[in-house]
């Protein structure tokens, strides 16, 4: 009975580890498409994404250390950036196209600096100073659920991604 129990663990773990090895090809096969990344003299740009399946994608080249080197537009929709007094919004995502985003300038540590609002899309974040989730955010809520908003959402953390190249 023991040598009948080890070996249905062993091909039950064959079984769970061929499984595994699957999803990751089949993840990994989701995007298909070209990309071409800028060759330039700009260090703002040499080396990131210059465009995504013929999507162009362009970077400031500025003197203001806020945006330089950040992206600049995806497409036709355009990105805008802070420079701010701020500490908590300077250098972060002004607008998104037409979507404003709107950060949270507060007294609490655990929220400020976090995204308050991008377009009708709300954020709420845990200031309870017991909790493990403090900081952590608690709500995302989109009032009326405009679709804009919803895409600016998207692009939000395609940009960030972009501009930690």
């Amino acid at each position: 009975m023991k040598n009948v129990l080890i070996k249905i663990s062993r091909y039950s773990s064959f079984v769970i580890m061929l499984i595994f090895i699957s999803s990751l090809q089949v993840h990994a096969q989701r995007f298909r498409g070209n990309i071409e990344y800028y060759s330039s003299v700009f260090p703002s740009e040499d080396g990131k994404i210059k465009s995504i399946n013929g999507t162009p994608i362009t970077y400031y080249n500025s003197v203001f250390k806020s945006e330089d080197g950040k992206v600049k537009s995806i497409g036709d929709k355009r990105i805008e950036y802070y420079n701010s007094v701020f500490p908590s919004e300077d250098g972060k995502i002004k607008s998104i196209g037409d979507v404003r985003v709107a950060y949270y300038n507060s007294v609490f540590p655990d929220e400020d600096g976090k995204i308050k609002t991008i377009g009708n899309i709300r954020f709420e974040y845990f200031n309870a100073t017991a909790s493990k989730s403090k900081g952590k955010i608690k709500s995302i809520q989109n009032e009326g659920d405009d679709p804009a908003s919803n895409d600016a959402l998207n692009t939000y953390y395609f940009i960030e991604k972009l501009n930690q190249q």
